[in-house]
């Protein structure tokens, strides 16, 4: 993808930073709501890639954590701004969505504010900066993800990697991206973890060395569950199993009192976090060693606020219940950050949320007709309002769109994300 702004010969620098953002034991992890912490299996981080070409700077930010909400994601942001010289438009922040992760809303849990342990990983990150060289690559990953909604239909397999070196071939950071909900461990686990994608960074970091990061992103991840050896098992064995939320039966009768439902983590194992980790890290490094990093990336952010509300003709908000919102205290959908960030021949797309896997698709087909060579969509980005289903998804209901009625989200906003990337993507296209 070329941009409109001219040639850019100007070189390009790079910094990494990292920080441990583990919680006191106790905290209450939030992914199968309100469960309290008994120790900790691993730390879990945040991670932090600063890319500067001489006429923008941007951070990419990887945050080992459920989810942020709006208000945590402007305290991040500000106290950045207020130690270094990135703006609060020029910070892009996600979560890995690892639901063995701390309530982020529960201050107390941390003896130092939770926003500046972020904030570190970022002005440090800033503040290393090096002559640096990048590239993009895309991969795909089959037999570890299984669509949670309707076992029979797709999952998106992509395997997006950005790599960066410094200017002398050193290993800084690689920007991993793929859909797949970081749920190995259930709700029987009491123990504090960045779930598979916390053992993936993890390996990825020892096999770059340096003090390389290695930053996670989850794609359309909304409706797709690791396909473990435990579920994989049932499968094979033809016992009944039931979709997320009762949505769809296979291998049995509707009443059948063997059932195995994806929805159900219990008894998940650390062994199946690394399985799972060790795949999706073989797919990285193979696109990664193909990579031919280059001195010469063009930068470019913005900001679109789209509506996230239901129209005058669709159901309001049903209002939250109180499980749910003690997991997510926030209000009705409102206007939604869309940050779109240009890097050389990618095209990063936030939106705060899950997003299913047709929506990653078809966000990525989209571009790639308009000329964009590595369209790649974060999930849980810049904010969190839980469930952003497409619009057919409404028409059959289920766990997910039950959030979104909730919360009120409208069933037309992955239409109105879309026409919105396109005109931008147009903008920026020659």
């Amino acid at each position: 993808m070329k941009c409109n702004r001219g040639v850019n010969m100007a070189e390009l620098k790079a910094g990494v930073g990292r920080s441990k953002i583990t919680p006191k034991i106790g905290a209450e992890l939030i992914g199968y709501v309100n469960r309290p912490s008994t120790g900790v299996h691993d730390d879990i981080h945040v991670r932090a890639l600063v890319l500067d070409d001489g006429k923008t700077a941007l951070a990419l930010v990887s945050v080992e954590l459920l989810w942020l909400q709006d208000s945590l994601i402007a305290d991040i942001r500000e106290a950045v701004a207020e130690s270094c010289d990135l703006k609060p438009e020029q910070i892009f922040i996600w979560t890995t969505h690892t639901h063995s992760g701390p309530a982020p809303h529960h201050a107390d849990d941390w003896t130092t504010p939770l926003h500046e342990l972020i904030a570190d990983a970022v002005v440090e990150a800033y503040e290393a900066r090096q002559p640096a060289k990048l590239g993009v690559g895309f991969g795909q990953l089959y037999g570890y993800s299984i669509n949670r909604r309707w076992l029979n239909r797709p999952i998106d397999p992509s395997v997006a990697v950005i790599r960066v070196d410094s200017a002398d071939g050193k290993r800084l950071a690689v920007v991993g991206n793929y859909a797949c909900h970081a749920v190995v461990m259930g709700y029987d686990s009491l123990l504090i973890s960045g779930d598979w994608p916390g053992y993936s960074s993890r390996h990825l970091e020892t096999f770059l060395g340096n003090g390389a990061v290695a930053l996670f992103g989850q794609g359309g991840a909304g409706d797709i569950n690791p396909l473990t050896e435990t579920l994989r098992q049932q499968l094979n064995a033809g016992h009944p199993v039931e979709a997320i939320g009762e949505l769809s039966q296979y291998y049995g009768a509707k009443d059948a009192r063997d059932a195995y439902n994806i929805g159900d983590r219990g008894g998940g194992k650390f062994l199946e976090c690394e399985s799972l980790a060790l795949a999706y890290n073989a797919e990285v490094l193979r696109v990664w060693r193909g990579i031919k990093p280059v001195a010469d990336v063009p930068l470019w952010t913005k900001q679109l606020h789209i509506d996230g509300a239901v129209s005058a003709d669709e159901p309001q908000a049903r209002g939250m219940t109180d499980a749910h919102h003690s997991m997510l205290p926030i209000g009705k959908a409102a206007k939604m950050e869309i940050m779109l960030v240009g890097i050389g021949e990618a095209l990063l797309c936030s939106q705060p949320g899950e997003v299913f896997s047709e929506s990653s698709v078809e966000y990525r087909k989209v571009c790639q007709r308009m000329g964009v060579g590595y369209p790649i969509l974060i999930s849980y980005a810049n904010g969190g309002y839980a469930y952003l289903p497409p619009a057919n998804a409404f028409l059959e209901g289920g766990y997910e769109v039950g959030w979104a009625l909730e919360i009120g989200v409208s069933r037309h906003l992955q239409d109105r994300i879309m026409s919105e990337v396109r005109a931008t993507v147009a903008e920026h296209i020659k």
